[in-house]
């Protein structure tokens, strides 16, 4: 089984065409969210230089969030262009359980953490159960303070860019910190956790595939308040 994957959540952009588990190709491109430009010519690329093109592939995967509102937008709707096109599956995969993918081989409790401003994050904790991740917290927001005050007992890796942002403020005895290339969200492991569910029998249809964003946007918190002010 070929998949293409795909992340755009965060401001790294990242594309990965993986067959049977092994990675054959992976992408990754840094530069200030321009997504739209960049997830393209990184998936075509690929297939050049793989020799392949977009009918190999048997099966699509793309984060379904939580982070960036556009930048999940732009992936969602290119892997489900891509889906509808070939009438092929596609899987949505939590960009933080991506993130703590990158730890499957731990025995820690992994908890990845996006910045949400505000003081906040959109967070979760996994454990592992093999290649199984195990939601020990489900993807929510908090602030740091709440996060880092779960498992005060246990040795905790912190993961993700919210890591990276708010790394002074946990202090807690038992935090391992991820160096920051485990931090990001691999498009290889998002094929990774694809594989292990297309195994199981999931995948659904392109119209299926919704973003998860956790929160509202900026954008509507806002007309939300001038509502509320015209209206007292």
């Amino acid at each position: 089984m070929k998949i293409l994957a795909v992340d755009t959540s965060s401001f790294a952009a990242s594309a990965a065409i993986v067959e049977d588990g092994i990675v054959l190709g992976e992408s990754v491109i840094r530069n200030k969210r321009k997504h739209s430009q960049n997830i393209m010519p990184m998936i075509g690329r690929m297939f050049t230089e793989l020799e392949m093109n977009i009918r190999d592939i048997d099966l699509f995967a793309v984060t379904t969030g939580p982070g960036s509102f556009t930048g999940l937008r732009i992936g969602i709707s290119t892997m489900r262009a891509f889906a509808q096109a070939m009438g092929k599956p596609i899987i949505g995969i939590n960009t933080l359980e991506a993130i703590a993918y990158n730890f499957v081989c731990s025995e820690h409790i992994v908890v990845p953490m996006l910045d949400a401003r505000r003081d906040e994050v959109f967070t979760a904790a996994y454990r592992f159960d093999g290649e199984t991740p195990v939601a020990l917290i489900e993807p929510c927001v908090m602030t740091i303070d709440g996060i880092s005050s779960e498992f005060t007992d246990k040795t905790v890796i912190y993961a993700g860019d919210g890591m990276i942002a708010h790394r002074n403020e946990i202090t807690r005895p038992g935090a391992i910190f991820s160096p920051p290339n485990l931090s990001e969200t691999r498009a290889a492991s998002v094929a990774a956790l694809a594989f292990l569910r297309a195994g199981n029998g999931e995948g659904v249809g392109y119209n299926d595939i919704q973003p998860v964003y956790l929160r509202k946007s900026q954008a509507e918190r806002e007309y939300e308040n001038k509502h509320k002010e015209s209206i007292q």
